[in-house]
């Protein structure tokens, strides 16, 4: 669900801005709706942030605080005091949601198009024609949703409702035409590209067992056509979990031995790159599955290290399989780690725990290490969303008196370093492949060093000639091994 960045025009303010650790504000509570309780859904490049608050009644209603503004705004459902649901917020403030609606309360996918005014009602997505029910389960940046339409014999069936439409779009399945039988018999979206009429990514069940990954994309009829990823060589099933306006697809897939493997589709769906294990020496029996991919098609995700513990990496491949390997993000003092998004600006976002058992949040940039996202005064905090541009992050911390409290995280500078994070960019073959290869910093370090006990065999493995990891993280990491500013 990932903008497609370009080639930008570089120039001495955006390194300055990329080369130092990346600046961060504290995390700033956000106002509630005299309940006490607050929980965030999603935030936009803009800032502006949409959730759920608990009002002074007990009720949770779905909420939107304005960019610049912590002051809670709750919006009307279909009905007067209708409970309702907040998904996610669009690049220009629309949010999407689900409201029950008449005498049985069935839940209806909804769109608040101008959440800044509460007082307004939330406009009703219709499923499609002859369907009884229908659901939406997330809304991208241009503002198309996505979600399911229900027979009334209880068949689901993903659809997309096109940004500023209300009639449902139905997605296909793959396989026979009718009334042939079709060996799938459910699929899920998984993931939307930013487009108006975006491109979908998913997995589907198969009749006789297992899963195939697939790609809807939009046809000049004005509905979906449906194509299957293809997978690993005598693997098995496989699922696709997170897409690109430039088309590159991340998932998981089954190998032979059946371990999963972390593997990215180029736009041409032909057998796709993958990362068995960090580092490749040491992949057998690892498992690597893919959270998100950005726009420049780099692949956040998790592995489960040798101690049977979850820990994140970074991967940007080179569609060669002699030189596919990923980054450990690394810890914070605990045992594990979960990536969840990784943002244009190279940004990824995940939670991770402390030497003393507390869930955190983190955030990680190419040119520094981890770092804690703070708390509102409390011990824990768990990251709910972050903005496609990486500079605004959204969640739940607990407060110095143990409560749960709502927030957001922006730039800690509102001016060079924030203007340069949203300069529009420019499409390039080099950021294709997968890779920063426009972005050159220097060496961060006081002396020629090396940061990581793996830089070694790293280098044997052939890891320093990657593009993405030579001129963005190794400096930072293995500056001597990779021999930069030696």
């Amino acid at each position: 669900m990932r903008r497609f960045a370009s080639r930008p025009l570089v120039h001495a303010a955006l390194l300055a801005a990329l080369a130092a650790p990346a600046a961060q504000a504290a995390p700033a509570g956000l106002g509630g709706l005299g309940g006490g309780a607050c929980t965030a859904a999603g935030v936009n490049d803009s800032g502006a942030a949409a959730g759920q608050c608990r009002n002074a009644a007990g009720d949770f209603l779905p909420t939107y605080w304005a960019a610049g503004s912590a002051v809670a705004l709750p919006l009307r459902g279909l009905e007067l005091d209708g409970p309702c649901e907040a998904l996610g917020i669009a690049r220009d403030g629309q949010i999407a949601g689900n409201c029950e609606f008449g005498d049985a309360g069935e839940r209806r996918p909804v769109v608040w198009r101008t959440p800044s005014l509460p007082a307004a009602l939330p406009q009703l997505l219709n499923g499609r024609i002859g369907d009884d029910r229908a659901m939406a389960t997330a809304i991208n940046p241009a503002g198309a949703v996505v979600g399911v339409s229900t027979s009334p014999g209880g068949r689901d069936v993903p659809v997309i409702w096109k940004s500023d439409r209300t009639a449902a779009t139905a997605l296909p399945v793959p396989g026979t035409l009718p009334p042939l039988l079709s060996p799938v018999t459910q699929c899920r979206v998984m993931a939307l590209d930013p487009a108006p009429t975006p491109v979908a990514a998913g997995s589907c069940d198969l009749r006789q067992g297992g899963t195939i990954a697939v790609r809807w994309a939009p046809n000049a009829l004005g509905g979906y056509g449906v194509a299957m990823l293809p997978g690993i060589a005598g693997g098995g099933g496989c699922i696709a979990t997170a897409v690109a306006a430039s088309g590159y697809i991340a998932g998981t897939c089954e190998d032979a031995a059946g371990d999963m493997a972390a593997v990215r589709w180029r736009p041409t769906l032909a057998a796709p790159a993958l990362l068995r294990g960090l580092p490749r020496d040491a992949a057998l029996g690892q498992q690597v599955f893919a959270a998100d991919i950005n726009a420049a098609g780099v692949v956040a995700g998790n592995y489960i290290a040798s101690d049977g513990r979850a820990r994140s990496f970074v991967w940007a491949p080179a569609d060669a399989p002699a030189l596919e390997d990923g980054l450990d993000l690394g810890l914070l003092g605990g045992s594990q780690a979960y990536a969840r998004q990784i943002a244009d600006d190279g940004r990824i976002l995940g939670m991770t725990d402390t030497a003393q058992g507390a869930q955190i949040g983190f955030w990680w940039m190419p040119a520094d290490d981890m770092r804690d996202l703070g708390t509102l005064g409390g011990h824990t905090n768990l990251p709910a969303a972050m903005s496609p541009n990486g500079a605004w992050i959204v969640g739940v911390s607990t407060t110095a008196s143990g409560q749960r409290q709502a927030y957001r995280i922006g730039p800690a500078q509102a001016g060079a370093r924030a203007t340069a994070m949203n300069q529009p960019a420019h499409a390039s073959a080099d950021a294709a492949e997968g890779g920063y290869p426009w972005l050159q910093l220097p060496n961060p370090m006081p002396a020629c060093q090396d940061k990581d006990s793996r830089c070694g065999t790293w280098n044997a493995n052939g890891f320093c000639a990657s593009t993405f990891y030579t001129r963005t993280q190794k400096a930072a990491y293995c500056a001597a091994s990779c021999n930069l500013g030696c």
